[in-house]
């Protein structure tokens, strides 16, 4: 308990603020030190991995990051049940991520006490996902995707594809240096 209440003392000094811009060393020790404390609240992230300023999290021992990914600045994770991210993943600004849904099947109950469910997010290795992105519960994003900013995403991602709209649909393959598979749909 002794170590939470240190974890959360230590992200909630430091959540507030960015130096990365100003001054790029004491930037990157304030990075360092809050992602610090939010292992020492539960969440276990990877070597080279960093959560910038103003994130917030319902609950950090459901957020596993892999090593060397980046979670950018505003996000927020209401967290129910896992959200894990994988290696190499680079996340825009504001995300919003969740892991419970509400339950709206009986007609004869109000909607605000038919209770919710709760379901994993996986983000698997080598992702971009741009600014305001919202991610629903029980998504699956496969490796080697990009997500276009301000997409709503939800279901089963297939690897190799860049994603947008609402609901985010793959518009184009992405493309590898070796090929000329570009342009593919």
């Amino acid at each position: 308990m002794i170590k939470k209440i240190a974890g959360f003392s230590l992200f909630s000094l430091f959540n507030k603020i960015e130096l990365r811009h100003v001054c790029p060393i004491v930037g990157d020790i304030i990075e360092q030190i809050r992602t610090t404390g939010l292992r020492l609240m539960g969440a276990q992230i990877g070597r080279n991995s960093i959560v910038r300023k103003n994130f917030y999290t319902t609950n950090a021992t459901f957020l596993t990051i892999g090593k060397n990914s980046k979670i950018g600045i505003n996000c927020q994770l209401f967290l129910y049940d896992k959200f894990h991210v994988g290696d190499n993943v680079e996340i825009g600004s504001n995300l919003i991520v969740h892991t419970a849904e509400h339950i709206l099947n009986n007609v004869s109950k109000p909607l605000c006490k038919q209770g919710s469910y709760y379901k994993a997010v996986l983000i698997e290795s080598d992702v971009y996902i741009g600014s305001r992105v919202t991610i629903l519960p029980g998504t699956i994003i496969e490796n080697r995707v990009v997500i276009g900013a301000g997409a709503v995403v939800k279901g089963h991602l297939k690897s190799g594809y860049i994603y947008c709209g609402v609901p985010a649909k793959p518009i184009k393959k992405i493309c590898r240096d070796d090929t000329n598979l570009c342009n593919h749909q």
